[in-house]
């Protein structure tokens, strides 16, 4: 197992088990979605180990030369600009109709907690695994930057997907939350982003940082949690490990 696989393990063992003890959601630690999520990750985690590496081996472009550069500066260039690709990409995964068919895999799920970024179609997988490819590979050139610091901000995303999607009850209208939901994701802040009916919530698309939704006006800030998550009903799919890659309709 890579070491990014293990904090990704670690940061969802973390969070599925404050959220088991401060939930926001009442219900069983280990249900259907949970399964379903952890199976999906299985197989992602295949591809990622295979085909996703080796792709990352034998891209070399650089364009920009970062060896110049302090290992900070270098780290900031490199978080920023993942950063706000994914919120880009994710953008266009609801807006465009034919990444949202793929994108809805990944809102299916009824029950949000820290596995819920597991599940994802695998052209969402492969959309968002060519990211750090493009932008560490071929836009910039960190062959030569320190070693911690590619490894650090794709470790830091990793933690936020588990994060943001915890089962944490967070009591929004708290002063120092509202400081924290001015610049940082966290599970109030996107579990809006998973509503099911999105007239009542339809952005926060940001992955570690909110401030993308802020400038852009994709941020939806409420004091009370969603009633429910998941896809409507011309939507919907049916929920395995098959359905969800295959895209078969199913019925809520």
């Amino acid at each position: 197992m890579t070491t990014l696989a293990v904090v990704q393990v670690v940061a969802v063992a973390i969070f599925l088990a404050i959220g088991s003890w401060r939930p926001r959601v009442e219900g069983a630690l280990f249900h259907r979605d949970l399964w379903l999520n952890l199976a999906t990750g299985a197989f992602l985690f295949v591809i990622r180990v295979t085909a996703i590496a080796w792709l990352t081996q034998h891209v070399s472009v650089g364009l920009v030369d970062l060896s110049t550069l302090p290992s900070a500066v270098s780290f900031l260039i490199c978080f920023l600009g993942l950063d706000f690709g994914r919120y880009a990409v994710h953008w266009a995964d609801h807006r465009v109709p034919f990444l949202w068919s793929f994108h809805r895999v990944h809102h299916s799920s009824e029950r949000l907690d820290a596995t819920s970024g597991l599940r994802m179609h695998l052209v969402d997988f492969l959309q968002l695994s060519a990211l750090p490819i493009v932008l560490f590979s071929v836009l910039l050139d960190t062959s030569a930057v320190a070693a911690w610091v590619v490894p650090t901000v794709m470790a830091v995303g990793m933690v936020s997907d588990a994060w943001q999607h915890a089962n944490i009850r967070i009591d929004a209208r708290q002063p120092l939350f509202r400081v924290w939901n001015t610049v940082l994701n966290n599970p109030h802040f996107h579990s809006w982003h998973h509503v099911r009916d999105h007239s009542l919530g339809h952005g926060n698309y940001g992955q570690t940082l909110v401030v993308w939704d802020r400038l852009f006006g994709t941020a939806v800030d409420r004091d009370t949690s969603p009633e429910s998550f998941g896809l409507a009903s011309d939507d919907a799919l049916v929920r395995t490990t098959a359905g969800l890659q295959l895209l078969r309709r199913g019925e809520l």
